[in-house]
């Protein structure tokens, strides 16, 4: 009796062991199919820009208010009158609200008195254009106007892309395109083939000078070229399956 409930016994452990081992089985088998890859994507795309801004700022002097305003109006006009001649039309330019700055007389103790010494009037005229060749000559012409006594301060240009959002979805396809193929080879030179993708995610994109290799964790937008270089990097995670037998 005792030899047949240890026979008994010994065919149930030796049954659950089995069992045992058939799920430890198919948990290896289906850890080893939900194995995953991370690999970078990436693009990079030459872009012009096609559109451009600057400003130039214009200053006068006058012992009253209105004998610098004169003043004013007659170099803006001339700044007006450049403009123009250099083919950019009236609805390009902008001319904004000029400020004023009263500077009192110092007495003889240097301190400030309560009479004005002179007034100083400032005025901008913005300019933009999707003629980015002109901005950037007229940019570098206006200086010149200070041979003619004209008070005035060109600010940088700035070339932009209008169409950026189309730029980055463009760049994001070919981004995601490049990181598959990565894993499609390394997961072939492992032995496995590429499953379905398990997550996402985008870089920030880099717009920055032709050749330039320098990035920031927040994103780049150079303005200072017409031509650019457009860049991003996206972080993919793919199933790799077991190869084909």
């Amino acid at each position: 009796m005792n030899h047949f409930r240890l026979i008994l016994l010994t065919l149930i452990a030796s049954a659950a062991l089995v069992v045992s081992a058939t799920q430890i089985s198919k948990l290896f088998v289906r850890i080893k199919q939900e194995r995953a890859i991370s690999v970078k994507g990436y693009a990079e795309q030459g872009v012009r820009a096609d559109a451009g801004t600057f400003s130039v700022t214009v200053g006068a002097r006058g012992a009253t208010a209105s004998e610098a305003l004169e003043v004013l109006k007659q170099r803006r006009d001339r700044v007006r009158e450049t403009l123009r001649a250099r083919g950019f039309a009236e609805a390009e330019i902008r001319v904004l609200t000029p400020s004023q700055r009263k500077v009192p007389r110092k007495d003889a103790q240097g301190r400030d008195s309560n009479e004005i010494e002179y007034f100083d009037l400032y005025q901008t005229i913005t300019v933009e254009s999707s003629s980015v060749e002109r901005i950037y000559e007229a940019a570098l012409d206006l200086p010149n106007l200070m041979s003619e006594d004209i008070d005035l301060t060109v600010s940088a240009p700035e070339f932009l892309i209008s169409q950026m959002e189309t730029l980055k979805r463009e760049l994001l396809a070919r981004a995601t395109e490049d990181g598959f193929q990565r894993a499609m080879v390394m997961a072939q030179n492992s032995g496995g083939r590429v499953g379905e993708l398990v997550s996402a995610q985008q870089g920030v994109f880099q717009i920055t000078t032709p050749l330039s290799t320098e990035t920031s964790s927040w994103g780049m937008y150079d303005t200072s070229t017409i031509e650019k270089t457009a860049k991003v990097v996206v972080t993919l995670e793919y199933a790799i399956l077991p190869g084909a037998r």
